[in-house]
């Protein structure tokens, strides 16, 4: 840590254009996302423009089946992947259970094939 800060009172210029880097790459970043938010809601936005104008009387019911369904897949996807967490879950304590398993069968050969040699 005291390394650290010697470097950074050392060295301010490389500190500082460090600093000004990251800081151009979170703008490009945020710039990105930003115009792709946009965009969705300009599609959005052209989308429920088209759908009006084809049904104006129906439009409220349309976003609310649309919206109904969306709500049902969303449901389907998470129980889908709630069951697939549970199946990584219990490999994933097996391979722990198994590796420990492994460590101890090594230890004990290890142990043994040193006592064989002291002999």
């Amino acid at each position: 840590m005291d390394n650290l800060i010697q470097y950074v009172t050392n060295h301010q210029f490389t500190v500082g254009v460090g600093v000004f880097v990251a800081l151009l790459i979170v703008y490009v970043t945020f710039k990105k996302l930003i115009k792709l938010a946009l965009l969705l809601i300009l599609l959005l936005l052209a989308i429920g423009g088209y759908m009006y104008f084809k049904d104006p009387k129906r439009m409220p019911e349309n976003i609310q089946e649309t919206l109904q369904k969306a709500k049902e897949k969303t449901g389907k996807v998470v129980k889908t992947g709630k069951g697939v967490y549970d199946k990584v879950k219990a490999v994933a304590e097996k391979g722990v259970i198994y590796s420990q398993e492994l460590r101890e069968f090594m230890k004990d050969s290890k142990d043994s094939k040193e006592t064989t040699k002291e002999r």
